[in-house]
């Protein structure tokens, strides 16, 4: 197997004369339109070879823009641009557009040989704007798809033409090639899709793929995510083999090469193609009208902070990402819980509907329902605090693996006995399993395990109670009361994990008795709530009577 580096070596001395034009080029030119060229055209010329690179790649000043590190990309361009067969080939109508509000990330610049010409359109960059805008495919036309068909529009014209991009560059590609008029889409020879999305059948009608299929041709890798997401249903789709891992085999520059074409592999990696199902099967269960406001807000909160690129992000910035979620609308909060209902139920778990979901969350914010369960959950917690931490760990693992058993069972018996697309629960379930027999066995087990549950769900339930009272505005007692809570709560969460067995018993019990106080507070102002109403409510009848 031969990386793309040592296909230009091999090839780099011939022209397309001696060696025609194959998908191995078309790659080279895709990761070319990844690299700022911005630089390059600042002298105002119209086109420039691409060796006129070299001096920019000497001084170190190549910018990748590309998300998820650089896995050759560096060695490929410079490997191009010194060689005569890429190195010669003219680079011109050089476009990248770049905006935060409203979103649009859109690069793309049209190589020309004697012979043909070649359109490479980027794919996402690092910047949140750029991943925003890609995922408004879910639900809407993007404005850069709308760019990418007018660029091809407009450049065009005699000749033989090739279109091609990588990722976000492929769906602009597919774009263009589907709605290009007829008298310009007679002159391209031909389409490469490298590991890119598909459409949402509501945007844009699948029919469409009919018509660039004879030309057309996708390739991905074998660990899959991005390309079959709204699958392109084409025809001629290969599988390419990687010398990457795992989700980094989207880059391009892993791929491989023998003896000239794509190294082919036979089938796609399992695990992949049950994290695709689980991700199509979330997507779609996101009603296409929820999904602008789900991506609006998931975006907001990844840039509440200033963050304007993926690189950018480090732990402190996804702490404040997942407490500016903690504030997001209902729809959101939906939409983010489908995701793991669906890895740890299935599908089997029908979906809540609409009034009824209304209905439990009416009933969820009623203080006198949040003060009886503290109320009860306190009493349980100081009677049976020399029990309560192994009891509670014991039952949540054990529920949970009756749950996984469960529901791998039906899976397989729907499936015929086939385990297909059952990798990654099997993988959940033995992970349960586990923790149930290490429960079971080792010492100290129940204690490290339940601890460590305890802990998580008191920092978990506190940083989303102090969320809460930062954002309550118009009740100064609910938001005093909030803010109180997150504060004991998150301290009795690291108590859990740092203090010593022998005196877990004491910190149940002073949970239960804080829990039993809290219960008393929220009844005492649901009572003074209900006659501060009663008296207004007396004051207007008044008044009525008066008047």
């Amino acid at each position: 197997m031969e990386k793309l580096t040592d296909y230009i070596r091999w090839v780099g001395d011939l022209d397309f004369h001696a060696y025609p034009f194959r998908e191995a080029d078309a790659l080279i030119l895709c990761n070319i339109v990844y690299f700022d060229l911005t630089s390059v055209f600042s002298d105002g010329q119209a086109s420039h070879p691409v060796s006129d690179c070299i001096p920019m790649i000497e001084a170190g000043d190549t910018r990748l823009m590309i998300t998820g590190g650089d896995l050759g990309n560096r060695a490929i361009f410079e490997a191009a641009a010194r060689s005569k067969r890429f190195g010669s080939l003219l680079m011109h109508d050089y476009e990248d557009e770049f905006r935060i509000d409203p979103p649009l990330q859109f690069t793309a610049v049209t190589f020309r040989a004697p012979d043909f010409s070649f359109i490479a359109y980027r794919g996402t960059d690092a910047s949140v704007a750029g991943w925003r805008e890609s995922c408004m495919i879910s639900f809407t036309r993007t404005e850069a798809q709308q760019r990418a068909l007018a660029y091809a529009e407009r450049v065009i014209d005699g000749g033989a033409w090739y279109i091609a991009g990588h990722s976000k560059g492929a769906n602009s590609a597919q774009y263009a090639a589907c709605l290009l008029s007829e008298d310009k889409w007679e002159k391209v020879r031909h389409i490469w899709l490298f590991d890119g999305p598909g459409f949402c059948p509501e945007v844009l009608d699948p029919a469409l793929e009919q018509r660039i299929d004879p030309k057309a041709t996708r390739v991905i890798p074998e660990f899959d995510v991005i390309g079959m997401l709204f699958e392109p249903k084409i025809t001629d789709t290969r599988i390419v083999r990687s010398s990457a891992r795992g989700i980094m085999q989207h880059a391009l520059a892993s791929w491989l090469i023998d003896h000239g074409d794509l190294a082919a592999a036979e089938r796609n990696d399992p695990l992949g193609e049950q994290i695709n199902h689980l991700l199509n099967d979330w997507i779609e269960s996101i009603p296409q009208k929820d999904r602008p406001v789900f991506i609006g807000e998931l975006f907001d909160a990844v840039s509440a902070d200033g963050v304007q690129s993926l690189e950018e992000l480090d732990p402190d910035r996804l702490q404040a990402i997942l407490f500016e979620l903690t504030g997001v609308s209902r729809t959101t909060k939906k939409a983010l819980q489908i995701l793991p209902n669906k890895l740890l139920l299935g599908d089997e778990i029908p979906p809540i509907k609409e009034e009824k979901s209304e209905k439990i969350q009416r009933i969820l914010a009623d203080q006198r329902i949040k003060g009886a369960a503290l109320l009860l959950g306190g009493v349980l917690l100081i009677l049976l605090s020399r029990f309560a931490l192994e009891l509670t760990t014991i039952a949540v693992v054990a529920g949970l693996a009756v749950v996984q058993l469960g529901l791998s069972i039906v899976r397989v018996v729907r499936q015929h006995g086939r385990f297909g697309k059952m990798r990654g629960r099997v993988y959940i379930l033995a992970a349960i399993l586990t923790i149930a027999a290490a429960l079971c066995f080792k010492e100290q087990a129940l204690y490290v395990v339940g601890s460590g549950l305890y802990g998580i769900l008191c920092l978990a339930l506190s940083y989303y109670a102090i969320g809460t009272g930062l954002r309550q505005r118009k009740n100064t007692v609910l938001r005093v009361l909030k803010l109180i809570e997150g504060v004991l709560i998150g301290l009795y969460g690291i108590g859990f994990l740092l203090i010593p067995q022998s005196i877990v018993r004491s910190l149940t019990i002073s949970l239960g008795i804080c829990a039993c106080v809290d219960a008393l507070v929220r009844f005492g102002y649901w009572i003074a709530h209900r006659l501060k109403e009663r008296k207004k409510r007396g004051a207007v009848r008044s008044r009525a009577k008066k008047s």
